[in-house]
């Protein structure tokens, strides 16, 4: 009678431990890059409220996210990623748009990028 041989062979051990060490790379280089994007996203929402209450210009809104951002350890957010946009003849800031790419290596010349775009919008009053 020949015994079968039960179990992982060493070279199979190999492979799956390479698969494991290649997502686990991959979702280390994602985590920080997703989670910074849902501290914006925070920001936003704040931002949001804080357009919608008061009248504020487009120096006042830049002033307060870089202090949200700062505040957030929100790096990735440049002040040209950032488009404020006014109503018709209005001095007010009525939305906020921010669009920006985060590149992170990978591995070797690969580089994961992530694509974000929010806005935020001033709610109008209803009468």
């Amino acid at each position: 009678m020949k015994k079968q041989q039960a179990g992982m062979t060493l070279i199979s051990w190999v492979i799956v431990l390479g698969i494991i060490a290649f997502l686990a790379t991959f979702l280390m280089r994602l985590f920080p890059m997703y989670q910074e994007y849902y501290g914006v996203v925070q920001v936003m929402e704040g931002m949001e409220k804080e357009i919608t209450a008061n009248k504020l210009t487009k120096q006042q809104v830049r002033t307060l996210l870089s202090k949200r951002f700062n505040t957030g350890y929100i790096f990735s957010v440049k002040e040209d990623n950032i488009e404020l946009e006014r109503g018709k003849n209005n001095v007010h800031v009525d939305k906020i748009i921010i669009d920006y790419e985060v590149r992170e290596p990978f591995i070797a010349h690969v580089s994961l990028v992530g694509s974000f775009h929010l806005e935020a919008e001033a709610k109008q009053a209803i009468k």
